[in-house]
């Protein structure tokens, strides 16, 4: 099946249209951002510079400075300066950051549970879909 530039504005405009009702319907402490980089601290606490957050979360290093920021200031993570080069730093989660995390993964995976409910198989194939096309899109950036 070919797809002319019309048929593939429409699905640009679902992928969106999804994307914006996917996001949670309450607000949380934290943006949507800073639970993502909390998620990596917490499930991978080695990975925890700067550089290596915006590599693994894909996030620009700008955004990922902003996020940190944002998260030292409401206790979330610690920074810990590197004996070795005075400009580098490693994050650690807090018991706050750790909490607020939890909080705010609820509030955030809401409307994914939702919807996997509703949709059941359907959800769980697009999903993989997702992560077969997230992982040739890495694939040819790395090429």
């Amino acid at each position: 099946m070919e797809m002319d530039w019309m048929d593939m504005v429409y699905y640009q405009k679902q992928v969106q249209k999804l994307t914006r009702l996917l996001l949670p319907a309450k607000q949380t402490n934290l943006t949507v951002s800073e639970c993502e980089l909390l998620a990596w601290l917490y499930q991978e606490p080695e990975q925890n510079t700067p550089v290596l957050l915006s590599q693994r979360s894909g996030m620009k290093k700008e955004a990922v400075s902003r996020c940190l920021k944002s998260l030292l200031e409401k206790n979330c993570i610690r920074k810990e300066k590197q004996p070795h080069d005075e400009r580098s730093y490693k994050i650690y989660l807090t018991d706050t950051g750790v909490e607020e995390l939890q909080k705010g993964y609820k509030i955030i995976l809401q409307p994914f549970y939702d919807l996997w409910r509703s949709t059941g198989e359907d959800f769980e194939a697009f999903l993989q879909y997702t992560d077969k096309i997230v992982s040739h899109i890495k694939k040819e950036e790395q090429e």
